[in-house]
């Protein structure tokens, strides 16, 4: 039997510290983060975080190296289905990693059809709903026809705001 890759359950918040100990053990790691935009306090902020909150790829010989892996400083677990732990298919994990630049992901933005229904997801104008009307050129700016007034208006808003309805 030949090495594998495996998921690895970590403690709470102990991705980064299980895959260190583990990378320093001499074993193959994927600890998968995203770089988001996120709304806080008025404004947008980057934040990066795991892809794959409390779990870990880990690529190990199943028989030999079980227990190293189970009891590394972070692990909680090693997912298992019964008494049996099932690897992952390598096409997942080279997906994943054809994702990864450094480590991180950015998620591309949605891209929304004119005339599609949205729904503001966030912001001051939380809750309403309009009709996207187009990309606005080198911003990361959408511009959509509100449709809870009665008059017609176009606003312009961030595009991380909005959601399909």
């Amino acid at each position: 039997m030949m090495k594998r890759w495996f998921v690895v359950n970590t403690k709470p918040r102990n991705e980064e510290r299980a895959a260190t100990n583990l990378l320093n053990g001499g074993f193959e790691v994927i600890a998968p983060k995203l770089k988001l935009r996120r709304y806080k306090d008025g404004r947008f902020i980057h934040v990066i975080e795991e892809m794959f909150p409390g779990y870990i790829f880990v690529k190990f010989h199943p028989i030999k190296d079980f227990h190293l892996i189970k009891y590394t400083r972070g692990v909680k677990t090693i997912v298992h289905f019964g008494n049996r732990i099932v690897p992952v298919h390598d096409d997942v994990i080279n997906f994943i990693r054809s994702k990864l630049r450094d480590g991180i992901a950015v998620l591309e933005k949605k891209r929304f059809n004119k005339g599609e229904r949205v729904l503001i997801k966030d912001g001051p104008f939380k809750g309403l709903s309009g009709i996207f009307e187009k990309e606005l050129d080198g911003k990361e700016r959408v511009m959509i026809l509100l449709d809870s007034v009665k008059f017609s208006l176009t606003m312009e808003i961030d595009h991380d705001l909005i959601a399909s309805a």
